[in-house]
């Protein structure tokens, strides 16, 4: 027969380690996003207290490139990001799975040039400021080539998007490839849009990326956030003009500002999500990774299959 103390001890133990697995399976799902129309259905299922039973803390961070930094470094177990930023993750790390598409751009991401730029050919000889991204690469090797240039004729000045407003004011560039809001702003401030992503051959997408980690050990956080998300969706294709009041403040912009930008972008219902997903994703992934291939930015072809959750998950 165990004896008092010891019998105290084992449960002890016991209590120890139960308590260890529920914390490891209650731990906060960590969402990082950047200041963006197409990521703000997360922040308005917040604020409609959707997530309110949930363990899901969203971050927001002020660029791409730190977004994908906090990912790598273990800090966020989930990220928005561009498709080319997915394929870059992918490329280091085996686990990466996109797990929603949140828009595709119809005219969101611009060609932002000071106004006594007047056509791509006057390009030529221009200092333009890009983010290094698969995004920005598209983007400047279709203007080059609707333009007849080479990437020769130009100056490429590295850049972030919180970065665009200050470049151009001081003279610093006279071009960027932007999106909105800050490319919006940039219109208002008197900056000329030369192109958008309305003109361009393939589509860029915004996705949400995950570790399979994170799929097995946070499994009903990951559920509770894409429900909430898609409650909020429905929220706003009801309420559109409530949605739009208590989005537009966190971008900064007016209600009447964030209509006219929810028009440059698609933002998939349901069903439209699950047709991409099953019979254009595979396609768009291998088209945006040859492409990425050939201006240097990924360094072999990927698996497509390998960012694709199991159809079978219950998401």
């Amino acid at each position: 027969m165990m004896r008092p103390g010891k019998r105290i001890l084992y449960l002890l133990v016991i209590f120890a380690s139960l308590t260890a697995c529920n914390s490891q399976t209650e731990k906060p799902l960590r969402v990082g996003t950047i200041p963006w129309a197409g990521y703000e259905l997360l922040y308005l299922a917040r604020d409609l207290q959707y997530y309110d039973n949930a363990q899901i803390q969203l971050k927001e961070l002020a660029t791409n490139t730190e977004v994908i930094h906090a990912f790598r470094q273990g800090q966020l177990d989930m990220v928005t990001a561009t498709l080319d930023s997915a394929l870059q993750l992918a490329e280091t790390q085996s686990d990466i799975k996109i797990i929603l598409i949140f828009n595709i751009s119809n005219g969101a991401d611009k060609l932002m040039v000071d106004p006594t730029i007047t056509s791509l050919k006057a390009l030529k000889g221009k200092r333009v400021g890009v983010e290094q991204s698969g995004v920005g690469a598209y983007m400047m090797s279709q203007v080059l080539q609707l333009a007849g240039l080479d990437r020769k004729d130009i100056t490429i000045i590295p850049t972030t998007v919180n970065q665009h407003s200050s470049l151009l004011t001081n003279q610093l560039v006279d071009a960027v490839i932007s999106f909105d809001p800050v490319a919006y702003k940039l219109q208002q401030q008197g900056y000329i849009n030369l192109f958008d992503s309305r003109q361009l051959p393939a589509p860029i997408v915004d996705v949400l990326v995950t570790r399979d980690s994170a799929l097995t050990l946070q499994k009903k956080s990951i559920q509770q956030l894409l429900e909430g998300y898609w409650q909020a969706r429905d929220y706003m294709a009801k309420n559109p003009q409530d949605a739009f009041i208590r989005i537009a403040p966190r971008l900064d912009i007016s209600t009447e500002e964030l209509e006219l930008l929810y028009q440059q972008l698609i933002l998939p219902e349901r069903e439209h999500q699950q047709n991409i997903f099953n019979q254009q994703l595979k396609t768009i992934i291998e088209s945006v990774a040859k492409m990425m291939i050939e201006v240097g930015l990924l360094e072999k072809k990927l698996d497509s299959r390998q960012l694709l959750i199991d159809e079978t998950m219950d998401l």
